[in-house]
């Protein structure tokens, strides 16, 4: 069922059950309201008729007169009788009719006692007169307010059909119109390929939910879209790269091969291809980080490094790199060992590839938190293309005279990413580079 569909019958079952709710309790309400009118008037009615009869030898002429008057007005069909207590038999016969045991001894205390008989509602008295003691017993059909109670029930009834019915129509185009803008973002949606990831949601402007939703969608499109030419990118940048190492191993063996050739230059041989089938070794090794899910790699062990013992053993690894310690006591953070060292390892990499001067490996702590600073003073970086140089692939415009493939620092970036490290870099061309990792 659609949206539409179960918002009209949500919110038209909700008014039908309310609407018939209040209907009956107006229903019931109207209905004993009635009765007890009804019953009012057979109580007077019940007090008039004993008056009637017995009030003649004492009252005037014309008090007695007004009573006649108001007891035949009053109730005009109610079936009136008159039993004398004396006559203990057809009392008995008479009153058994119409009262239980506890309406009888009621009656006899002197009370009006109303009744019910079939389709007539009755009132019994006992009255007593200087000419005796007398049981009087007014019945009579209540048709008028029966029919006032039909009448109420019928026009509720249609009354709430044509609620209903006026609920469905309004439901339908008040849904429609709510529905539209959802409609046309699915049929947007529709349209979006891969070769259109340019198309973006019009927004409603009723600053509501549903321009809300527009604009998040719109913002995770342009995401699915960096993310889409990012992996193109990618893999475009990843085959060009694979193919020059594949290129370079086919050649050489298609040289060797043309012709026979003497020990030494068949070693020759084999070392280039050995060089360039380790150097497409790593670039897959480094394309199988980059590929792995950041959650992937937090799930691998994690440990408490020292970083000074850390960065010192790298320092002694790696040539021209000199390490300094300005913090007073140990400081360790929380990482995969491995992790970590490829990070670091990739930066003084770089530092010791552009710079033949020495490179400054730093350890501090900066507002209580381990920075790690490695400056070296070679070539440096533009400063246009610095926020670029984490990108995969990306090589800065200075560096076409130095080998490599521009995944080191794509691949440092993201592994320190995962330990909740900053990154933050100076430099200036020609002078200096400077990067500051700082751990949170």
């Amino acid at each position: 069922m659609k949206i539409g569909s179960k918002l009209i019958l949500f919110y038209t079952l909700m008014t039908f059950s309310v609407a018939l709710f209040i209907i009956l309790v107006f229903y019931v309400v109207t209905s004993q309201y009635i009765d007890n009118v009804f019953d009012v008037n057979l109580t007077d009615k019940v007090y008039l008729t004993a008056q009637a009869h017995f009030k003649k030898d004492e009252v005037d002429e014309k008090a007695y007169e007004i009573i006649k008057k108001d007891n035949s007005e009053l109730l005009p069909r109610a079936r009136e009788i008159v039993i004398n207590r004396k006559d203990t038999a057809a009392l008995h016969d008479s009153v058994s009719v119409y009262l239980d045991p506890v309406g009888r001894r009621k009656l006899f205390s002197g009370e009006p006692v109303l009744f019910e008989k079939g389709n007539q509602r009755g009132v019994a008295l006992s009255y007593h007169d200087n000419l005796g003691d007398f049981v009087v017993v007014v019945m009579a059909k209540n048709g008028y307010g029966y029919k006032i109670q039909q009448h109420i029930l019928y026009l509720s009834l249609i009354l709430l059909l044509i609620s209903i019915a006026v609920i469905l129509i309004l439901g339908r185009i008040y849904s429609n119109r709510i529905l539209y803008p959802l409609k046309r973002i699915l049929e947007n949606l529709k349209n979006i390929r891969g070769n259109s990831m340019d198309v973006r949601l019009e927004e409603t402007e009723n600053k509501d939910e549903l321009d809300t939703l527009v604009h998040n969608l719109n913002d995770m499109l342009d995401r699915i879209c960096e993310a889409f030419r990012s992996e193109k990118s990618f893999v475009n940048a990843a085959s060009h790269e694979l193919s020059n190492p594949l290129t370079a191993i086919q050649g050489e063996c298609e040289i060797t091969l043309m012709k026979e050739r003497d020990t030494k230059l068949y070693v020759d041989s084999l070392q280039r291809i050995y060089s360039e089938s380790k150097r497409m070794s790593q670039l897959i090794k480094h394309l199988l980080f980059l590929s792995r899910h950041d959650d992937d790699l937090s799930d691998l062990e994690s440990l408490d490094i020292d970083l000074a013992t850390f960065l010192s053993d790298l320092s002694q690894s790696t040539e021209r790199v000199i390490f300094t310690d300005e913090t007073e006591y140990s400081v360790l953070v929380k990482a995969n060992p491995y992790l970590l060292q490829v990070a670091i390892q990739n930066f003084l990499n770089n530092a010791t590839k552009y710079s033949q001067k020495q490179i400054d490996l730093r350890l501090k702590l900066i507002e209580g938190h381990p920075t790690i600073e490695i400056e070296d003073y070679g070539i440096g970086i533009p400063k246009d293309e610095i926020p670029l140089i984490f990108q995969s692939f990306y090589r800065a415009s200075n560096t076409r005279d130095f080998s490599g493939n521009g995944i080191g620092m794509a691949l440092s970036s993201k592994i320190l990413n995962i330990y909740k490290a900053k990154i933050a870099i100076e430099s200036e061309v020609d002078q200096f580079t400077k990067f500051v990792i700082s751990f949170r």
